[in-house]
């Protein structure tokens, strides 16, 4: 598929201020769409960004505009390993009606797709990840979603598809055996009791702000096992993230953000980051601007570190560890690396994609609640999902 065709190319202004040498800023290694470089041997790439410059459906307009303000900041920044090779497709033009714009965003990730290539998308409204989503039914497994939000966006309406109901999509009962879905960062004001049973009746979850901050690193094991994650700006403190469309003075640090999205780099399962609701015309000092591609930077800062890590591919570099739990009726088998010291449990439920039973990240807190006689939450909530869905 040529790609040219759904892409107009990458013009910058030159910026004011340089902070590298030019043979030392990311701009300088780097593939880029231009109006006389046509997209082409993609396949000598791993990683692509795309800007889609949309916010039709946005509840609160302007994010169309952010693409190219967060790719100049990151243009601007220290270039990555060498060994990973970047290509800046442009723009997604813009569709006749915003369905177009949805299957075009699914028509280029199919391609990427196949192509192995991880996927950085610069919003644009939120709305628009339901192009990923649509990408992602076309391919089989259950595939593990994790939004960054301080909303839950679904409403029990049904409702012309928007930037708060978007989630809608995959939460439905038709396809939420495809999808596992995970928030974090919530905040307890901005949502309601029905949501949260909502998540709880389907053995989803959202984890509240406070309790993701206690310890930024417990976060990485639901990081870890995500396909696409999704990034609401709106999740970060209005200090840090003044042009997030609709601010709080709240939310995560910035640099909490940005340990996020290394361990996202870092995980095998991450194909796809999409940065969302991010409105220029607010933006302090072009603070937002920044923190997005420093951000999407330490995405591509880990993913050059990534290592084949997982209990079915490595299984020369895991231990296995397994814990009697006569309360749950099973024993639970924890997996643990000897490269990184990382943590899987494995959920007695076959997953008839790879063959073996599924395995779920955890931490080493999780293998000490079972070494207490505690039933990991996570654990628990995996085995009735895929067993419910096995029925």
């Amino acid at each position: 598929m040529d790609l040219n065709g759904y892409f107009d190319p990458v013009s910058l202004e030159r910026p004011e201020f340089e902070y590298l040498e030019d043979n030392e800023s990311f701009s300088r290694h780097i593939s880029v769409h231009t109006p006389d470089h046509p997209i082409r041997e993609l396949d000598k790439h791993q990683v692509a960004i795309l800007g889609i410059p949309e916010d039709t459906n946005a509840f609160i307009k302007g994010s169309k505009d952010a693409p190219d303000k967060v790719r100049s900041k990151l243009y601007q920044l220290r270039k990555i390993n060498k060994n990973l090779k970047i290509y800046d497709l442009g723009n997604i033009k813009k569709g006749g009606t915003m369905n177009d714009t949805y299957y075009a965003v699914r028509d280029v990730l199919l391609e990427l797709k196949e192509r192995d290539m991880v996927t950085i998308i610069l919003g644009g409204s939120q709305d628009l990840s339901r192009g990923v989503f649509l990408a992602l039914e076309k391919t089989d497994g259950l595939h593990q979603i994790l939004t960054i939000d301080s909303m839950l966006d679904f409403a029990a309406k049904e409702e012309v598809i928007n930037s708060r109901n978007y989630l809608n999509q995959i939460l439905d009962r038709s396809v939420r055996k495809r999808f596992s879905f995970t928030n974090l960062g919530h905040q307890a004001y901005f949502v309601t009791e029905n949501q949260l049973q909502q998540l709880e009746k389907s053995y989803l979850e959202s984890i509240r702000l406070g309790d993701a901050r206690k310890n930024i690193q417990h976060t990485e094991p639901l990081i870890r096992d995500s396909e696409f994650i999704g990034i609401d700006l709106c999740a970060v403190r209005h200090a840090d993230a003044p042009g997030s469309s609709t601010p709080s003075p709240n939310g995560f640090f910035a640099d909490e953000l940005c340990q996020i999205t290394r361990y996202a780099g870092l995980s095998e399962q991450v194909s796809c980051l999409g940065f969302f609701e991010f409105d220029p015309a607010s933006d302090t000092n072009g603070q937002t601007a920044h923190l997005t591609a420093q951000a999407a930077w330490y995405f591509l800062e880990g993913l050059s570190r990534r290592i084949p890590e997982n209990p079915i591919d490595t299984p020369e570099h895991i231990k296995k560890f397994i814990v009697n739990l006569n309360a749950a009726g099973h024993d639970i088998v924890f997996h643990k690396s000897t490269l990184s010291d990382r943590w899987w449990m494995e959920i007695p439920v076959k997953n008839h994609h790879t063959g073996y039973n599924f395995f779920v990240s955890c931490s080493y807190e999780d293998y000490q609640q079972a070494c207490s006689k505690e039933i990991p939450d996570r654990w628990w909530r995996f085995l009735h999902r895929l067993g419910n869905e096995k029925e």
